[in-house]
């Protein structure tokens, strides 16, 4: 599960089920228990081509076959546009991300850092479980 929050609202974009790929959503009920994770009011969920969190990482295992080449592309692509949406953002708003399982929502951090939107991608990316990030322009 990854959550996005900012000082201001965000433009959404709606899940596609013929053409999965990134998405933002407002919480679920059932997600609101992470607006505690967030010291800014505008909180949402983003999700990635599995309309999961999974699904934002890439290059951390063997790419073998054509369904590897194929969940590669399409993981490398959620992970762009996640970068692309929040260099977008973070122009105009700060930025808060927390990255959890689901049922963590509530869990404390056990990762922090400060990043820019460049930092999310590369060779190879992955969130890392509980983790705690502020995304900022430099």
């Amino acid at each position: 599960m990854v959550y996005v929050a900012t000082d201001r609202p965000l433009p959404l974009i709606e899940w596609q089920d013929q053409s999965p790929s990134f998405y933002v959503s407002e919480l679920a009920e059932d997600e609101k228990r992470v607006i505690k994770q967030f010291s800014k009011p505008f909180v949402y969920y983003v999700g990635s081509h599995q309309g999961c969190g999974c699904g934002f990482s890439y290059g951390q295992w063997p790419v073998e076959d054509e369904d590897d080449r194929t969940e590669d592309a399409a993981a490398r692509e959620s992970v762009k546009r996640l970068s692309e949406y929040l260099s977008n953002i973070v122009q105009h708003a700060e930025i808060e991300l927390f990255v959890c399982w689901d049922g963590d929502q509530e869990a404390e951090p056990e990762y922090k850092s400060v990043i820019t939107p460049a930092e999310i991608g590369g060779e190879a990316f992955e969130f890392k479980e509980k983790q705690f990030l502020t995304i900022t322009k430099v």
